[in-house]
């Protein structure tokens, strides 16, 4: 989204939180309490979604990703429950768990599974605050820890398989392999990066891009971003505000999976998000520093960025085989 688009969704996302948290508490208590006992997908969603904006810690500002991750997580819910019997006005003390081990034994990865998880919880909040229930079904509920360590799950491209997709590239898979590649952004930040947000020239040529939690964020380009986000845009002058014409996390999958088959590598395993983790890889390879891959990232927490340590370890002779 532009800033105008972002102000105008923001405004409309407040709008409507407000007409459901404006309502009378008796009023409010009546609706929720209908929607629970039926069941009723749409006016849950707006129940929750009211609560995350007003009582949430992003308020307006919570991300359109966190809403329609949530919003997926309540229907799955309300799918569940309808054939496992399970009441969303007066919960059975283990319907949470049952929940829980349906979706681990359904093959989710704990990861996902860690996401309905809190949509769940963020639903049963909602209906608390409105006044239908008293119960949490889902607090003290846990997902099975993952066995698989972080570093096993999406591998990084190789140096020669960049440049593989590179030199079958067109100009926009280019920029989109580059600014993955060198630049470590997000599926989400490509799609939203703007035209104007693109600094070339100088010592320190830049993009300003919208990451997670909506925080703004500089980020340094490599020579040949700048030299392919350059050759992009000047030759696409009348495609609009956005850097990419594709305009969906999917969109770009699907392309650089396609992208993949013809360069003759492996997309499964890596995917898209393989790209980030390519650039921290090779920050670390020539820093040795874990902080240098944080702000290269633009990870919260150092602890994700230690991720990275271990795929630079990958392939090099282990420490004691000459012992």
């Amino acid at each position: 989204m532009s800033g105008l688009e972002l102000m105008a969704y923001n405004l409309e996302l407040q709008g409507r939180a407000d007409r459901v948290g404006s309502q009378e508490p008796d009023t409010l208590r009546k609706d929720a309490l209908r929607a629970a006992r039926d069941m009723d997908v749409p006016g849950l969603w707006a129940i929750t979604e009211a609560f995350l904006v007003l009582r949430g810690g992003r308020g307006a500002r919570v991300s359109l990703r966190t809403l329609d991750s949530y919003e997926t997580g309540l229907r799955f819910l309300a799918d569940w429950a309808a054939g496992a019997g399970m009441s969303f006005v007066r919960p059975k003390p283990n319907d949470g768990y049952r929940y829980v081990r349906h979706l681990e034994a359904k093959g989710l990865a704990p990861s996902t599974v860690r996401v309905r998880l809190a949509a769940a919880r963020a639903v049963f909040a909602a209906l608390r605050w409105a006044g239908a229930t008293d119960a949490a079904p889902f607090t003290d509920v846990r997902a099975a820890s993952d066995p698989v360590p972080a570093w096993e799950k999406r591998k990084p491209y190789p140096d020669r398989d960049v440049q593989a997709l590179l030199d079958h590239a067109d100009e926009q898979e280019r920029v989109m392999v580059l600014l993955g590649a060198d630049c470590g952004l997000r599926v989400t930040e490509m799609t939203s990066l703007l035209r104007a947000d693109v600094r070339t020239g100088g010592d320190r040529p830049y993009l300003t891009v919208t990451g997670k939690r909506q925080k703004r964020q500089q980020v340094p380009l490599s020579r040949r971003s700048e030299a392919a986000l350059l050759a992009w845009i000047g030759m696409t002058p009348s495609y609009g505000p956005h850097v990419l014409t594709l305009r969906s996390g999917r969109a770009v999958e699907q392309r650089v999976l396609q992208l993949c088959e013809r360069a003759g590598i492996p997309y499964q395993g890596r995917e898209v998000h393989g790209l980030r983790h390519t650039a921290g890889t090779r920050m670390y390879r020539e820093t040795k520093d874990v902080l240098a891959v944080r702000d290269h990232l633009r990870h919260a927490s150092i602890t994700t960025s230690e991720t990275y340590v271990n795929y630079a370890r990958e392939g090099e002779k282990a420490l004691n085989r000459d012992w």
